[in-house]
């Protein structure tokens, strides 16, 4: 299971323990003024929630991002490595809504269904990474290519490192907290494993953002605004759905 961003983890894990841990399901969410605000209109006050329209920025930036790796290789000349962009761009749509789903949870029912959408999201962004890193040793390997020579083939395997350490640490966290000591222990974690997971996501979108630059995909799509446009679109839709007071780490 990939774990990356949770927002809400731990309110799921705690309601699962003893009542000291309980939690109320009833405790409002942490709403800035900039997320909820009313608009006059002519009809009367309507209220504007930021965080919806920064979901759907996000959602439209990841869609065009990955939208476009998945055009490129249906209309390419079919090669085994195709399978390698293809895998990665469902990698990075997995990761930024199992991102985007957890950040803004609510009520503690809400935390529940949010925790394991998550899971499942990140579960197959796990799978898809593996698989797709996978291809392209493969690849090389027929070939008889040097393998991480280039910046992005660098970049590449410390992401995928790092993926699978933030997965294998958020899984333990969410699934066996008596590894770290107990829930009590694991519960104080999840700031780093949040955290660490907005960092992978960076990661990600550069690392793929070099992918795009390379002789096969520039061959095949040669229009940096498009990639560029559709990380400034996750970027900001991202960030302006984080909650300052869960990124503190010290």
């Amino acid at each position: 299971m990939v774990s990356q961003s949770s927002e809400d983890v731990q309110s799921p894990l705690l309601d699962q323990s003893s009542s000291q841990y309980h939690i109320s399901q009833d405790i409002p969410r942490e709403v800035t003024p900039s997320q909820h605000s009313k608009i006059p209109t002519p009809t009367g006050p309507t209220e504007f929630n930021m965080a919806f329209v920064s979901f759907l920025l996000a959602s439209s930036g990841v869609l065009l991002f990955s939208g476009t790796v998945w055009y490129i290789t249906y209309n390419a000349k079919y090669i085994l490595f195709i399978w390698h962009p293809t895998l990665m761009a469902l990698t990075i749509f997995m990761a930024t809504f199992g991102t985007l789903i957890l950040q803004t949870t609510a009520k503690q029912e809400e935390r529940n269904v949010g925790l394991n959408w998550h899971k499942l999201f990140q579960s197959v962004a796990f799978i898809a990474v593996i698989a797709g890193f996978t291809i392209i040793v493969t690849f090389k390997n027929q070939h008889e290519k040097d393998h991480f020579t280039s910046a992005h083939g660098k970049a590449g395997v410390f992401t995928f490192s790092y993926l699978l350490v933030q997965a294998i640490f958020g899984s333990i966290l969410v699934n066996f907290p008596g590894v770290v000591g107990g829930l009590s222990k694991a519960v104080r974690m999840y700031k780093y494993h949040r955290f660490s997971g907005y960092f992978l996501l960076v990661l990600l979108y550069i690392t793929a953002l070099g992918g795009t630059q390379a002789d096969w995909t520039r061959s095949q799509f040669d229009h940096i605004w498009v990639w560029l446009l559709a990380i400034v679109l996750v970027g900001v839709g991202v960030a302006t759905r984080a909650k300052s007071s869960k990124l503190k780490i010290w």
